[in-house]
């Protein structure tokens, strides 16, 4: 299809909002960040996607925030090439050919076009012919090239008539996508420790997912050993140090779950009973009495303690036929995106922290409990989130 005004920029952000492993980007010059934001979305920061870029910072340019986000997300991931000219967006088995470069001022005050009847293994194969050329090179440090005045020329709010509005991109979202991200690290830390440790297998066959153990892991630091409790910052590990806590850590938590597994399997029966009540056979007949027993699991209500009232208001002040409605929409149809975590997060005391609950004891297998004690563990083995 051949694709201008709205319909290009809506089709190449609809794409990335639901990249599964992919996003690859090439275009000489790159605006700034609440623009690329808006054009791309934010799925592109998860740890799971191969995320490439090919620029030029010697006759084109990246504005500074971008580059920014763009490295702290993905180290290695932006080479450039003098002379590129190319403007390619490649998501999963799909790709746009473009005249577009990555700016708001091309998605919304040009006249820009881009197709998708291309042959994508040959758009692949030239991308990749970019990214291995010889003279094209890593960029790991931002600098200024080109003049200020040039950059306005392509990315500038003057002279431009609006042709188009860009998608919007709300705090909500940037938030929802940054949790998803978080999520990302948290699995690849996870992979690492399965990896090093082979699992405790009294966990195991007590029917521990992965997740499930590291987030018992990370409790035990917090809370028993105490040696993630008073961090404030990511602690600087090493590959070797890192693996070498995994293994210390391992052997006492494994010690520890021998003598105290019946207060743990609250993990399971709650995963247990989620899955449960929510799946698509259930959830829309589910009534009040349910929907309190899947909030009695949540930490964020205080584990059954119904904490500051926040169960019951949530009962009260939300229709059963509304979180029937953003909880089957969340859960059963289709990937978790970060615009579907933040449509549920339209129901009244519900925020992020209940929703990361609510995926978690649902996918106990894919999403962890994403919390302060979670993030501290994850700290001190030297991950940043």
């Amino acid at each position: 299809m051949i694709y201008f005004f709205d319909s290009l920029v809506e089709t190449l952000r609809s794409h990335c909002n639901n990249v599964k492993h992919r996003i690859w980007i090439c275009t000489p010059f790159i605006g700034g960040i609440k623009d690329v934001l808006r054009i791309i979305g934010g799925s592109w920061k998860r740890n799971d996607i191969d995320f490439r870029v090919i620029t030029d910072i010697e006759t084109g340019f990246i504005r500074q925030d971008t580059f920014n986000e763009f490295i702290n997300n993905h180290p290695n991931s932006i080479r450039s090439l003098k002379s590129l000219h190319a403007k390619i967006y490649i998501v999963d088995d799909w790709c746009l050919v473009s005249s577009a470069n990555l700016t708001g001022t091309a998605f919304s005050k040009r006249y820009e076009i881009g197709t998708d009847d291309v042959n994508i293994s040959e758009v692949e194969t030239f991308f990749n012919s970019l990214w291995e050329n010889k003279k094209t090179k890593l960029v790991t440090s931002w600098s200024k090239v080109k003049k200020q005045s040039q950059i306005e020329f392509e990315d500038g709010d003057v002279g431009y008539d609006k042709l188009t509005n860009l998608p919007p991109y709300s705090a909500g979202i940037e938030k929802m996508d940054k949790y998803l991200a978080q999520c990302s690290r948290y699995n690849a830390f996870a992979k690492t420790y399965e990896k090093v440790t082979g699992r405790c297998q009294d966990m195991v066959n007590d029917g521990f997912t992965l997740l499930q153990e590291i987030d018992y892991l990370f409790d035990y630091l917090e809370h028993v050993n105490c040696v993630s409790k008073g961090l404030t910052k990511v602690q600087k590990r090493t590959e070797s140090s890192r693996i070498s806590l995994i293994k210390k850590y391992f052997k006492e938590i494994s010690e520890y779950y021998k003598y105290n597994p019946d207060s743990e399997l609250r993990r399971y029966n709650s995963s247990k009973l989620v899955k449960n009540l929510t799946s698509p056979s259930r959830i829309k007949t589910i009534n009040a009495k349910e929907v309190r027993a899947i909030l009695d699991t949540f930490n964020c209500f205080g584990l059954g303690r119904n904490m500051h009232g926040h169960a019951s208001k949530f009962i009260s002040e939300n229709s059963l036929d509304d979180i029937r409605y953003y909880w089957d929409a969340l859960l059963n149809h289709g990937d978790i995106t970060g615009e579907k975590v933040n449509e549920c997060c339209k129901l009244q005391h519900f925020r992020d922290s209940s929703v990361s609950e609510l995926i978690a004891w649902r996918f106990p297998d894919k999403y962890p409990i994403m919390n302060t004690c979670s993030k501290k563990g994850l700290w001190f083995f030297g991950i940043d989130i």
